[in-house]
């Protein structure tokens, strides 16, 4: 509700409102009816996964300009007008992303550089999130900076994108589990060269994990099986075999010291922390089988 709200409240007249009910069975659909009549309804009669709900919206939709926004995001009052303004002002730009954050104001990875293997041994390792937790290296490395120059991609969770865009190479791969759509179409998207960009003063605010938090596997707001066979994923479809190949065997490796540190560190604490331990590891390995 709060996302089509914030839709709503700020939209241009005129601008359609597209709604895509995932298979939901708590009525979601009839009071989105209910509160929104000059909005279209889609509902689909089971889970059909982000892809394909977002593919059948986005088919339907007959603007210049099409926002595709996850039910657990919302606009910023006042953010909606600088999104229109980049695409006016470059006519170059191809998909414009969100500057996210977390409903407490800070600030949320928004999009970034395309996957390097120092990047995916970081991620399967664990480096990543004992730097992010370090104070001091937040000082240097802020998560979710879009001015801090280009991007090779930007989240799906707030992204706007040229119907152009959409017409030239569309629609979203639906083999993705969860992750990595956006990824692909940016990648799509700057090979025929269209510009990708944040927007600092476009800003929604992010439930981050909302949806895919509550999967079987998910480790806080993610699901690492999800995550790291889709990144694989998108490696082979857009880099081919051989680079899918060194991207497995590096975060192959950063998984086995990952569930190494875990080994040695589930000995310690009460019951309730080990066997928190002991659930989070079997998550784990999970993610590193899910790379065969």
């Amino acid at each position: 509700m709060e996302a089509v709200a914030s839709v709503a409240s700020q939209s241009p007249q005129g601008t359609e409102i597209i709604i895509v009910d995932d298979g939901s069975s708590d009525g979601t659909s009839k009071a989105l009816t209910e509160r929104w009549s000059e909005a279209m309804v889609l509902r689909n009669e089971g889970s059909l996964g982000f892809s394909a709900s977002a593919n059948r919206g986005l088919s339907l939709a007959q603007g210049r300009i099409l926002l595709l926004l996850n039910s657990d995001a919302a606009l910023f009052p006042g953010s909606l007008q600088p999104m229109f303004d980049a695409f006016e002002n470059d006519d170059r730009l191809g998909i414009a992303g969100a500057a996210l954050q977390y409903p407490d104001g800070s600030a949320q990875w928004s999009g970034g550089a395309f996957p390097s293997l120092l990047w995916l041994f970081a991620l399967t390792s664990g480096i990543a999130d004992f730097a992010g937790a370090l104070p001091f290296y937040r000082r240097f490395k802020k998560p979710g900076s879009p001015g801090d120059g280009p991007v090779d991609w930007v989240t799906g969770a707030a992204m706007a994108m040229r119907r152009q865009v959409w017409d030239d190479i569309g629609p979203l791969d639906e083999h993705y589990r969860f992750y990595g759509q956006d990824l692909d179409l940016c990648r799509k998207a700057s090979r025929t060269g269209w510009k990708i960009a944040l927007i600092p003063q476009f800003i929604v605010t992010h439930h981050h994990g909302a949806t895919v938090g509550s999967s079987d596997g998910a480790t806080g707001p993610a699901n690492p099986e999800y995550l790291w066979s889709d990144i694989l994923r998108y490696i082979e479809v857009n880099e081919g075999p051989k680079a899918a190949g060194r991207a497995q065997a590096v975060m192959s490796i950063g998984a086995r010291l990952r569930l190494g540190a875990m080994t040695l560190a589930r000995p310690f604490g009460s019951q309730e922390i080990r066997e928190a331990k002991r659930l989070r590891r079997a998550a784990f390995l999970r993610a590193k089988k899910s790379l065969q």
